[in-house]
C-alpha cells in the first residue's frame, strides 16, 4: 500500500500543476486584468491665474509587463509633453475651468482616461 501512495502522489501534483498552469494562463489573457490597472492624474495645482502652468504627472500601475502610452488633451492653454508623456505642462491662456484629460493606451487599446479640473483665475 505503501509503494501506491508514493507513485500517487507524483500523479496528483502534476495533475494539480497542469490545471494550475492552465487557470493562470486564462487570467493573465483575460480583460480582468486590463481592469485592475490603475491609472492617477496629480497635479501640481488646482488653483492658479491666467498665464501660469500647472504640471501634471501621471502615475499608472500594474501594466503587466505592457509598454503604455499617453495621449493629453486640454480644453485651455498650450499643452507639451516631458519624459515619454509621463509628464504633462499646460500654461492657461483663459479664465475659468481647464479640464486636462490623459488617455492610458496598452497594445493599441484604451485602458483607462483620466481628466482633472483646474481652475483658473484672471489676472485683475
Amino acid at each position: 500500500m505503501n509503494t501506491h501512495l508514493l507513485l500517487a502522489t507524483p500523479i496528483i501534483a502534476l495533475v494539480l500543476a497542469g490545471s494550475a498552469c492552465e487557470s493562470s494562463s486564462r487570467t493573465s489573457a483575460s480583460d480582468a486584468s486590463v481592469s485592475r490597472v490603475d491609472f492617477k492624474l496629480e497635479p501640481s495645482t488646482h488653483d492658479l491665474f491666467v498665464g501660469e502652468t500647472v504640471t501634471v504627472f501621471a502615475r499608472s500601475y500594474d501594466t503587466y509587463g505592457r509598454d503604455p502610452q499617453l495621449a493629453w488633451t486640454t480644453t485651455a492653454g498650450h499643452l507639451t509633453t516631458e519624459q515619454n508623456g509621463r509628464v504633462a505642462r499646460v500654461m492657461i491662456d483663459k479664465p475659468g475651468t481647464c479640464i486636462i484629460t490623459a488617455v492610458l493606451t496598452a497594445d493599441g487599446r484604451e485602458i483607462k482616461r483620466v481628466s482633472v479640473e483646474v481652475h483658473v483665475k484672471p489676472l485683475s
